[in-house]
């Protein structure tokens, strides 16, 4: 067996095993949706309840339904994302117009509304995870939810000049962030029901990657903008992590008949490693200065997931394999298996 092999099975084991059972227990706020912070026993965090990490998680336990990975994951998932379509979309009243309305931004913990704003990028995970929903368990109004999503942004947050502004009420910068979870929502939408419409979606959205925040120049992502598109006066740090993640986004976008991409996304692989690649410790940094392109400091998990999947995406296995063994002796070595650290310095 060759060592990428071996490595993708030891964390394939590790997901079905420790991770997924892990959180599905530690996780799991009887009083209703999940825990997104735990301490370093495993007792958990309780304050500001992010609404996006609620969608995240119905996502994540419905993928690993579809890949038969955990038997208790519909469970699951129904607990995040009932909880997400309950108290999580409270303040809806605030939000003109009729119909669906988005989930809020964030709760207190006792689920009480904290933050009604309407945000674009908290609204591509219930988009995600409802398209998911619907793939691993035919749930339609799961994916009914997922589709009025969609039109909610596209009634009320939908820009003029191309994208979605950053939601409702509208502010500034606007962010690329976004726009690559929506394509990633799209991506699942298309999935889930194969209709030609979410692929035009990804068509425009990839037309618009390539026009505003793909610099062909220097193979870099320009993360912030005003509101007509012109790069912030702030418009740094450039974040490797996120070239990563386009990455192999682009590649999943190729696969359901996406063009032009091998070049871009081979640059982007490239150029991530360049500017944000830690050569002593084999991780990428959170951060790079636009001016000199000097890191930062710290290297958070999510950075180094992204950078794994981009390393599969291009069948870069030997990359691959050597990621996997970075992970199991930093983040994940840790006394409650199935558990990780967020950040290192």
């Amino acid at each position: 067996m060759s060592d990428f092999n071996k490595n993708a099975d030891r964390l394939t084991r590790w997901c079905k095993t420790q991770a997924l059972p892990f959180w599905a227990k530690a996780g799991r706020n009887e009083r209703g949706g999940m825990f997104e912070f735990l301490n370093m026993d495993g007792s958990p965090v309780l304050g500001i309840v992010r609404v996006r990490v609620q969608a995240r998680m119905a996502y994540a336990y419905a993928h690993a339904s579809a890949l038969g990975w955990y038997d208790n994951a519909r469970q699951i998932s129904d607990h995040a994302w009932n909880y997400l379509i309950g108290p999580g979309c409270a303040g809806g009243d605030k939000i003109a117009g009729s119909g669906f309305k988005g989930c809020a931004h964030l709760l207190n913990s006792d689920a009480s509304l904290r933050d009604a704003t309407r945000d674009t990028y908290a609204q591509a995970f219930v988009i995600l995870a409802g398209a998911w929903r619907y793939m691993a368990f035919g749930d339609k109004p799961s994916l009914d939810i997922a589709v009025n999503t969609l039109d909610f942004l596209d009634t009320h947050v939908r820009a003029e000049n191309g994208g979605w502004l950053e939601g409702v009420p509208p502010r500034t910068p606007r962010r690329q962030n976004p726009h690559m979870h929506m394509f990633e929502a799209l991506l699942a939408l298309f999935n889930a029901t194969n209709d030609a419409k979410y692929k035009q979606r990804l068509d425009e959205l990839y037309a618009l990657f390539l026009t505003v925040f793909y610099d062909e120049n220097t193979g870099l992502i320009t993360e912030f903008f005003d509101q007509n598109w012109t790069p912030a006066p702030q418009s740094g740090p450039y974040e490797p992590g996120h070239m990563m993640e386009w990455c192999w986004l682009l590649r999943q976008y190729e696969r359901i008949g996406g063009t032009g991409v091998n070049k871009i996304a081979n640059r982007l692989y490239e150029q991530a490693q360049k500017i944000g690649l830690n050569e002593r410790t084999g991780l990428l940094f959170d951060h790079v200065s636009t001016q000199g392109l000097t890191p930062g400091s710290t290297h958070r998990t999510w950075p180094q997931t992204e950078f794994l999947k981009a390393s599969i995406a291009q069948n870069d296995k030997a990359q691959a394999s050597k990621l996997i063994e970075i992970l199991f002796a930093t983040y994940l070595n840790v006394e409650h298996k199935g558990g990780w650290i967020d950040q290192l310095n």
